[in-house]
């Protein structure tokens, strides 16, 4: 069916979604009012962006050792290279996706003059659809490479002849979406439509995808194609640079508080509110256990138990970096009087700021922040023979804000450790590795000091890419092949 149902009931954001009187495509859309209703159900369908990138990017890394304490969940599998088709994080991840390409389509493919006469209004709405789809379409080719390409709504027999489209052409898709987002969006917003996509939130997507494709290419069907298109992402970002409208934030802490969302570090974030209306995250929570969450007294349960940092990220951080402490909480004592020597991921929890259960916390997810703008920069004068100078003195200031001394002739390596750091719990690791072509060598070296259980399986580059859904496959048989290395 036509998923524009979902519209009436999604409801993860900040942004309202109105009920309508008749689901149907052909009766929906009758007015500017209408298409802004669809929009925000598409922004809706981000609501789970934050818990994809935890399970499959930061789950997948040597940021976390998750191999299965107290029983077998679905992250366990994921964390020891041993996932398979049936498994449910897969099939969430690909269906969560789809349906909020759907929601963009439904929008892209009925806007017109006619209906929404305003230009100004029109171009946001087609922009905000476009730049949503991309960023869905970004995240199904790094997770699984080839993909059905759906531009247009579709119905069930239809979408049952739509085969997988090479990595090449999912990336057409996202190129031209973003590209076009970056004209049709404003600069910037005010008011109640703080936090909607802008021309520079898609500008900085756009740079992430040619940094993704531009590094080596250590799988042939993963989204990394060896494009060397890192002059491309360079200039996007500096333009996002000389734009002047994004500022450093000289306290780290002040970045993710509840009470400073979508400040001047934010390029783009998923919006949340707390509350009990459905609109809060489970993020906090979902990092940390029920036991520690009763031992500080927050009267809302955590997440199922066992999903520890890895020692390995903790080693990391220098002693005298500020950012561990915010970052990582170091052990606790639990209710008995004990101490749990066990590390857990904190940064977006604050023990005051609960909300009425563990998934109603009122904390944005950052998707793109401008620490990030500068330190993907830095990265394309290294590749681009630019000004090395330049490059140490954004690594610099972020170690400045960390408590940490400067440091000269930064390397690739060196910024991606520092990059580790920085954007730790914050869903991008899983991706550097991958796009910096070292996810094989790291991941293999990592395993053989952290892996204390013997229960992961080698890196291998197949393993870049998760495996199709099986749902997805079973819809018909022999549509999609299977993903190699996998059953």
């Amino acid at each position: 069916m036509l998923l524009i149902i979902l519209i009436l009931n999604s409801c993860t954001s900040k942004l309202d979604v109105k009920p309508i009187s008749d689901p149907s495509v052909e009766n929906f859309y009758r007015n500017q009012q209408d298409f802004e209703q669809a929009v925000n159900a598409a922004y809706n369908g981000l609501g789970t962006y934050p818990t994809r990138h935890f399970f499959l990017s930061e789950i997948r890394s040597d940021n976390m050792y998750v191999p299965g304490d107290g029983g077998t969940y679905d992250w366990n599998p994921v964390n020891n290279f041993i996932v398979n088709a049936s498994n449910t994080l897969m099939s969430s991840a690909w269906s969560d996706c789809y349906n909020t390409i759907m929601r963009c389509n439904s929008v892209l493919d009925n806007i017109n003059e006619q209906k929404v006469p305003d230009q100004a209004a029109r171009d946001q709405l087609t922009g905000e659809a476009k730049f949503i789809r991309a960023l869905m379409y970004f995240d199904l080719v790094r997770f699984f490479g080839a993909v059905p390409k759906i531009t247009k709504l579709v119905g069930a027999a239809e979408a049952q002849e739509i085969a997988r489209s090479p990595v090449s052409e999912i990336y057409d898709v996202i190129i031209a979406d973003l590209e076009s987002a970056s004209q049709l969006l404003p600069d910037t917003y005010s008011g109640a439509a703080k936090g909607r996509a802008t021309r520079y939130a898609a500008a900085g997507l756009l740079a992430r995808v040619y940094l993704t494709r531009s590094g080596p290419v250590l799988f042939d069907k993963g989204p990394v194609l060896n494009s060397n298109e890192y002059g491309k992402a360079r200039d996007l970002l500096r333009s996002i640079i000389n734009s002047g409208k994004y500022a450093f934030i000289s306290d780290y802490a002040q970045i993710f508080s509840y009470d400073n969302e979508n400040n001047s570090e934010s390029l783009f974030e998923v919006q949340f509110k707390s509350g009990g209306t459905g609109t809060g995250t489970v993020i906090p929570a979902e990092m940390l256990p029920t036991v520690y969450m009763r031992a500080a007294k927050i009267p809302v349960q955590g997440g199922n138990d066992f999903k520890f940092v890895s020692n390995d990220l903790l080693q990391s951080y220098p002693v005298a970096d500020m950012r561990l402490a915010f970052n990582i909480l170091q052990g606790y004592t639990d209710e008995g009087g004990n101490f749990v020597n066990q590390n857990y991921f904190k940064k977006f929890l604050d023990p005051k700021r609960y909300g009425v259960d563990l998934r109603d916390w009122g904390i944005n997810q950052p998707v793109l922040r401008y620490t990030d703008v500068l330190m993907m920069y830095a990265e394309t004068l290294l590749h681009t023979g630019g000004s090395q100078a330049e490059a140490d003195s954004i690594v610099n200031m972020v170690r400045t804000r960390a408590g940490l001394p400067a440091v000269n002739g930064v390397n690739a390596d060196q910024l991606l450790e520092e990059r580790r750091r920085e954007f730790a719990a914050e869903g991008l690791r899983w991706h550097d590795l991958v796009r910096t072509g070292k996810v094989v060598t790291v991941m293999n070296a990592w395993m053989a000091k952290e892996d204390e259980r013997h229960v992961m399986k080698p890196m291998q580059p197949a393993y870049i890419l998760y495996p199709i859904p099986q749902t997805a496959i079973n819809i018909r048989p022999g549509l999609y092949e299977q993903n190699e290395g996998y059953n």
